[in-house]
């Protein structure tokens, strides 16, 4: 930057500025990749308020008069996420590896360990719903509902974008990790 009334050194015409005026790859990557872990974490929260609302709706009978489906196991794992989504957030603020690394395992473990669990071991009901539904018996066997919708739809629906949310999740914090760590194969050499 110069100073007012000085003048441009002579030679030049001020385009040749690209060769010093550039921001190594890692860092540009970093800053991208922070906002978009951002808000992959701030979508998980927004599905983990369902979540908790339905649990908090069942076991407070009063709170609410719509018929709220009873909780599974699963749901109650899953919202262990919590804590690894807030610990990613940490580490987004101050590029902290061990807080990243708290956030990649708890969600592998919880996250997408818990859904997809629950997906395979619900497949088999997914599969008689879609018999029953095409053999026009479904009105004999009555499925649980939710505002008229059947709830073992809903549920598949909700855990299909949980694992593309997890998945997006896990690649955006390994690409952070490897920015925050560029040079550690180097070093060891």
């Amino acid at each position: 930057m110069s100073l007012p009334g000085s003048q441009r050194v002579t030679g030049t015409d001020g385009s040749d500025f690209q060769h010093r005026e550039t921001i190594a790859s890692h860092y540009r990557v970093s800053a991208e990749t922070k906002s978009r872990l951002r808000i992959l974490i701030y979508l998980h929260f927004l599905l983990a308020s369902l979540v908790v609302f339905q649990v908090t709706a069942y076991h407070i009978p009063g709170l609410t008069k719509l018929d709220v489906p009873r909780p599974h196991m699963w749901h109650y794992l899953w919202l262990i996420t919590i804590i690894p989504s807030i610990c990613g957030l940490l580490a987004i603020n101050k590029n902290n590896i061990f807080l990243i690394k708290v956030f990649f395992r708890g969600t592998v473990i919880f996250g997408l360990g818990t859904t997809m669990t629950t997906i395979i071991f619900n497949l088999s009901d997914l599969f008689t719903f879609q018999n029953l539904k095409s053999k026009k018996k479904l009105d004999d066997v009555e499925p649980q509902t939710f505002l008229g919708f059947p709830l073992l739809v809903l549920w598949y629906i909700f855990l299909i974008i949980m694992v593309q949310i997890h998945a997006f999740s896990l690649y955006m914090a390994n690409m952070l990790l490897h920015c925050w760590q560029p040079y550690k194969q180097a070093k060891r050499n």
